[in-house]
């Protein structure tokens, strides 16, 4: 529990200063709230001792890390700054998302041993405790110099680094959850939709706080989504669905207690699948044909953009949640057939 103290101790480095003794107390009373947030994952624990307790949770960590690395980006300068004390702000997401992190491994842990299994048996375990050793390795400079100046990229790269391998973490948790089993083909299109998922967050990011250089940093996140969205989700998914769904697991569902699990949600996101690239590519292609003063000035474009990127994040989003359902029931279907 101690690292979390270290969020404590970093500072706005174009800011005011702050005492000592009056960030000493804040801190104080924000480990207090992340404690609470600890229970806050022990209620969700007992209340969903399934992947529903493992997917509420790690859609909580995810925002809490984007917030952080977003109030992070605003202290920075890469992002333009809003209203308020961003440094608390900043400070305040870290001490919560570092109570996610631990408690999410508590909680990885003790669902582990209720099965009789040793934690780093999995890809998923061994990833969990390498995010916690980094996030606890990446703030106690903090603690050791007063020149925060010194370490300061090494925890700016270390923050941007933990987001996609967060996002890797939680999808191959959820889809052992769901499945039981490890299945390359879905596990690949399940992580390929998080990280779509992240990338769109941050273009979205970039339009709503604009700075001078959000425009290349949009057009490369553009990029990286397209690519996501058709090699992983797209490709990838497809051919699952070719080759594995429709004669091993179709038929299963439509046998197990949840037929409508294909009838209904597959249907519905057979038809998304279809335009989700084509979206991806009009926002990439979108980008590429502005310039930077276009960008900066008209707001309504960026608005209209952001538009565009909020419904492709609803979509991967909801086909992912769709796609664990469908895995759900699939597996259901065949305990009920054993």
């Amino acid at each position: 529990m101690f690292f979390i103290v270290f969020f404590a101790f970093d500072r706005d480095k174009g800011g005011a200063q702050i005492s000592e003794e009056s960030n000493r107390r804040s801190a104080i009373s924000d480990i207090y709230i992340g404690l609470a947030l600890l229970l806050i994952i022990g209620g969700i624990a007992l209340a969903y001792e399934n992947w529903i307790g493992h997917a509420l949770i790690a859609i909580i960590s995810l925002l809490l890390m984007g917030y952080a690395i977003t109030t992070g980006a605003m202290l920075k300068g890469r992002l333009k700054r809003k209203s308020g004390n961003i440094f608390k702000l900043h400070r305040k997401s870290g001490i919560y998302f570092g109570s996610f992190v631990l408690g999410s491994f508590i909680y990885g842990l003790w669902m582990r041993l209720q099965h009789g299994e040793s934690l780093l048996s999995s890809v998923h375990g061994k990833l969990g405790l390498f995010i916690l050793l980094v996030v606890t390795l990446q703030d106690i400079p903090s603690l050791i110099f007063k020149n925060r100046a010194k370490y300061r990229g090494l925890h700016r790269i270390i923050g941007y680094a933990l987001a996609p391998i967060l996002v890797i973490d939680a999808g191959w948790g959820l889809h052992n959850g769901v499945t039981g089993v490890t299945k390359s083909l879905v596990l690949l299109h399940s992580i390929s939709g998080g990280l779509a998922a992240l990338v769109l967050v941050w273009i979205i990011l970039e339009m709503r706080y604009p700075t001078y250089k959000s425009l290349a940093r949009a057009k490369l996140a553009s990029y990286l989504s397209a690519f996501l969205i058709t090699a992983g989700c797209w490709i990838v998914g497809g051919y699952n669905y070719l080759t594995a769904y429709g004669s091993q697991v179709r038929p299963v569902i439509l046998a197990g207690p949840h037929p409508w699990a294909h009838e209904v949600i597959m249907e519905a996101k057979e038809h998304i699948f279809v335009f989700l690239p084509i979206i991806a590519f009009a926002l990439s292609i979108t980008l590429s044909s502005l310039d930077r003063n276009t960008f900066q000035d008209d707001a309504k474009s960026r608005h209209a953009l952001m538009m565009i990127a909020c419904l492709a994040l609803f979509m991967v989003l909801f086909m992912f949640l769709m796609g664990a359902i469908i895995s759900n029931a699939g597996q259901t279907g065949m305990e009920t057939l054993k």
